[in-house]
């Protein structure tokens, strides 16, 4: 890590003068570090081998890649499970413009550029080496005031210098923080248009899996929008949705398995399991998917057919 990547806090800038370019991380257990990017090749992931480690349970080991390529940066995604995101947008490779978000897992980037200036140390430089005594230096400039003095001391009939028109001054601040304000107002309403399209966005794509009876796809939309806009209510309903629906489907599947079950219907009670398998696919180590497969062995085993022969499980190993 040390040698591809400098970790900073957020508000920390590199020593050295240059140009560079980091990703700051805005949520997650990483939140509030500083990646500024020193090799030519950026690992993202759980891996202890990665340049950027996440402890992202959503991430894959090595999930992604941020690479230099000429003057500029590009996001690439290197076959992970959930994929990254550029901008509200899954991509699977893409150059990275300044202030674009990317999200790895449920972990959101942002990539900035810095410079860092190299005028503070040339002008403590310059002062230090100076040979010239500070006295010797200053009695010009001493010389020079005893001069205007007796000047104004002996003017007999001194002109008063006008004074600055007050009202206009203070108009002309009030002028430019005016524009400035309005300005500010204008780029706040474009953004806020601008989420609240993503959002909608998101929300459209989320119900057409919900309705689709995609549940974990619909869960992974509305999470991405509550890592947009933390505590957004709607997102929150429609996960909290989501997710009731989806025990309520897997508790009435595994119902009707075991009455299938009881009434010797075997054949009916595969099905009603290997629904069940459907709907947590990618979630393999939850205790109702281990259930519903280690009953569908069992009854494979009762109607006489060769383990693994069930659909639901050819279709399990083929997707792992």
């Amino acid at each position: 890590m040390a040698k591809n990547v400098l970790v900073l806090k957020h508000f920390e800038s590199p020593k050295e003068a240059g140009v560079y370019y980091r990703l700051v991380c805005l949520t997650g257990g990483n939140k509030g570090e500083s990646y500024v990017l020193m090799g030519n090749r950026i690992v993202i992931g759980r891996s202890e081998k990665a340049d950027i480690r996440l402890t992202d349970s959503k991430a894959s080991r090595e999930h992604a890649e941020v690479t230099k390529v000429g003057l500029g940066w590009v996001a690439t995604d290197l076959g992970s499970q959930n994929g990254i995101i550029l901008n509200d947008k899954k991509i699977t490779q893409q150059p990275l413009n300044e202030g674009d978000k990317l999200i790895v897992g449920q972990t959101v980037f942002k990539f900035a550029k810095v410079e860092v200036s190299t005028k503070n140390k040339v002008i403590k430089e310059s002062s230090e080496s100076s040979g010239t005594p500070k006295n010797k230096s200053a009695l010009p400039f001493i010389i020079l005031l005893i001069i205007f003095g007796a000047v104004f001391l002996f003017d007999d009939d001194p002109k008063p210098t006008a004074a600055p028109n007050a009202s206009a001054t203070k108009k002309g601040f009030q002028d430019v923080s005016n524009e400035y304000v309005t300005v500010l107002k204008k780029k706040q309403a474009s953004e806020d248009r601008q989420s609240k399209e993503r959002l909608n966005t998101i929300y459209q794509r989320g119900l057409r899996e919900y309705r689709e009876g995609n549940y974990f796809r619909a869960i992974h939309e509305f999470n991405l929008a509550l890592i947009i806009s933390p505590g957004d209510s709607q997102a929150e309903y429609y996960l909290r949705k989501t997710k009731e629906d989806l025990d309520g489907s897997i508790e009435s599947y595994t119902a009707a398995a075991q009455r299938d079950e009881d009434s010797l219907k075997f054949q009916s009670a595969v099905v009603s399991y290997c629904s069940i398998i459907r709907l947590l696919y990618s979630v393999p180590d939850d205790p109702r998917h281990k259930n519903a497969e280690k009953q569908i062995k069992e009854l494979e085993l009762r109607l006489g057919m060769e383990p693994g022969e069930t659909d639901c499980l050819k279709k399990q190993r083929t997707n792992q």
